[in-house]
């Protein structure tokens, strides 16, 4: 079973992101911090972190086993269980980690409070400097 913690964060509410991750599997806990790309909102940030983690898993061969994500982020928590969103960038988002989760038969996702996720949104600020660091030295 692997245990994921998920978040996304963003620099003011349009900026450069990062995504945070903490995953536990078999004992074993990675806790991983990506930059994103380009500017969005906090939202658009937290669609991004389950999308990469999605994608992750997959490339890592973990798709057959029973994951337990949580996710601070109450509109993909709504959205991936009503598998709707009226609006882009959130409904292009939602689509492919909605095909992503076709191929995860064991996949729960689990809203939480802030408060018990923060070595995810720990990560994901990092990341979110990084990014801001990556956009200035662009510019």
């Amino acid at each position: 079973m692997l245990k994921i913690a998920i978040d996304g964060s963003v620099d003011g509410q349009f900026g450069p992101a990062g995504v945070g991750m903490v995953i536990v599997h078999d004992g074993q806990q990675r806790q991983e911090k990506y930059p994103l790309s380009g500017e969005m909102d906090n939202h658009e940030a937290e669609f991004h972190a389950l999308l990469l983690l999605l994608e992750k898993l997959q490339a890592e061969g973990l798709k057959n086993e029973w994951i337990l994500c949580q996710t601070d982020s109450k509109i993909v928590f709504d959205a991936v269980n009503k598998r709707f969103h009226k609006r882009d960038p959130y409904k292009s988002l939602l689509k492919a980690i909605l095909n992503q989760l076709d191929h995860f038969p064991m996949f729960n996702l689990k809203w939480v409070p802030d408060q018990a996720n923060r070595g995810a949104d720990n990560l994901a600020r990092q990341a979110m400097h990084q990014a801001k660091r990556i956009s200035n030295q662009q510019d």
